[in-house]
């Protein structure tokens, strides 16, 4: 019994052996099949677990390399790629406010894939936790308004800014403070819209270009009135007469446009203009200026004495005017005969109406100019000289001309007759009608004008 024990002890055993032989062949074969390989790979890390109202500030580039190293048969290794290992730094165990190393976790999605370790095998963070903070808006008015005015309460909207960010940049944070400068020339509601500029608790200009804010600009609305005993009136120039004959008054206009005036409050609050002193324009040609008193009704004065000058501007009616001038003949040629067509043109001037009225006729001059001009016919553009009064050339008709450029024609006959005077013989020449005659001079007919040229004595 004893012996039949041992017998299938010893066959059990033999079988595992020759199972575990068989297995060790086989995985000899298919490592010569498939190799095992070594491959080195750059993945990037991802931080998770990240608190709620944190932030990371270091480091301050999250796009981190590792470097990992991996080992698994040939036909797994050459497949893979940086998105089959994942590379996280887990953050949900790291102090806030300091400096701490935090390992780097890599995980394959493979599990025949053998790791090293990652280079590096961890990471140094800083985590900083973020905050809100409410910063009052102060306002600081510049300057003032003239016067006679008065500012009112200022709407500031909003009269909070919120900013967001790590704790230690926003809670230094101690006020927002936007500037508002008044002039001379605010005498209506202001309304504006500046940037704000934060003070740290020490009065100090700081930094906000890290911190999200609620607001980039604050709106400021400042209501400026005219003050109980004062009032701004507008002058009105007060122009009487009328100008010479063929000019108008363009404009009327006094500096200062406006004064202060002051009185009583029921005065002031009647509606009254305020006029100049009577401008006589009377037969006058030409702008002037002039200084002025003004008319105030009683018991209203001006808030200061100064000086008004008043301006009024005078010109001349404008209109046209038709000329038909004869068109002169510039540059001929003496051994050429010209000719323009038409003879005359149609010039239409523009300008001040006295000027119109005054201009000799003969001083609108037009011409042609044909120096360098071929024998024949041309079409030269008329040119209008007139004197520089102000006026205007605003037409001329016909706005080409024909130029006829020839060669003269002469006809002439001739007459030759050998006279013997004493030895001496006369050649003659004479002029049409009767150049077909021959005959002797004596018996020529009286109508011809005989024309002597040339005599030749033998």
């Amino acid at each position: 019994m004893r012996q039949t024990l041992k017998a299938r002890v010893a066959d059990i055993i033999a079988l595992l052996l020759s199972f575990l032989l068989a297995c060790a062949i086989w995985v000899n074969a298919q490592q010569g099949e498939d190799p095992l390989i070594r491959r080195t790979l750059q993945i990037p890390v991802t931080f998770v677990n990240v608190p709620e109202n944190v932030k990371i500030m270091q480091p301050s580039n999250l796009n981190t390399i590792v470097l990992i190293a991996y080992e698994g048969p040939t036909s797994i290794v050459d497949s893979l790629t940086a998105d089959d290992f994942l590379a996280t730094v887990d953050l949900s165990q790291v102090a806030l406010g300091v400096d701490q190393a935090a390992p780097i976790n890599v995980r394959p999605n493979n599990d025949d894939i053998m790791l090293d370790p990652p280079a590096p095998d961890s990471i140094t963070v800083h985590l900083e936790p973020q905050i809100e903070k409410e910063i009052l808006v102060e306002l600081e008015l510049r300057g003032s308004v003239p016067r006679g005015y008065t500012t009112e309460e200022p709407l500031v909207e909003p009269e909070f800014i919120t900013v967001k960010g790590i704790a230690s940049d926003v809670n230094k944070l101690a006020v927002a403070r936007v500037t508002v400068f008044l002039s001379s020339e605010d005498t209506q509601t202001k309304i504006v819209s500046p940037q704000p500029i934060f003070y740290d608790q020490q009065g100090r200009v700081a930094g906000v270009s890290s911190l999200e804010l609620s607001h980039n600009v604050v709106n400021v609305t400042l209501p400026i009135k005219e003050a109980a005993d004062f009032a701004n009136k507008v002058i009105s120039v007060n122009v009487v007469g009328e100008p010479a004959p063929g000019y108008r008054i363009l404009n009327a206009t006094v500096d200062p446009p406006t004064v202060l005036v002051t009185g009583r409050p029921s005065q002031l609050e009647r509606p009254f203009s305020v006029q100049t002193e009577p401008i006589d324009v009377t037969g006058l040609t030409e702008t002037f200026a002039t200084r002025v008193s003004l008319n105030l009704p009683e018991g209203v004065t001006l808030d200061e004495v100064q000086e008004i000058v008043a301006t009024v501007e005078i010109e001349p009616f404008s209109s046209t005017k038709i000329f038909n001038r004869p068109i002169e003949i510039l540059g001929t040629n003496e051994t050429l005969k010209t000719s323009v067509d038409p003879e005359t043109a149609r010039v239409v001037l523009f300008g001040p109406l006295p000027v119109l009225d005054a201009l000799p006729e003969q001083e609108v001059v037009v011409t042609v100019d044909v120096f360098g001009l071929a024998i024949g016919t041309h079409r030269v553009e008329p040119v209008v000289t007139i004197p520089d009064r102000g006026l205007e050339i605003r037409s001329i008709q016909p706005a080409l001309v024909t130029v006829n450029i020839t060669r003269p024609v002469t006809t002439t006959s001739s007459l030759s007759e050998t006279l013997h005077l004493r030895g001496t013989a006369v050649a003659a020449v004479y002029d049409h009608p009767f150049a077909g005659y021959h005959g002797p001079l004596a018996h020529r007919p009286t109508a011809v004008a005989l024309k002597m040229s040339k005599f030749v004595y033998f």
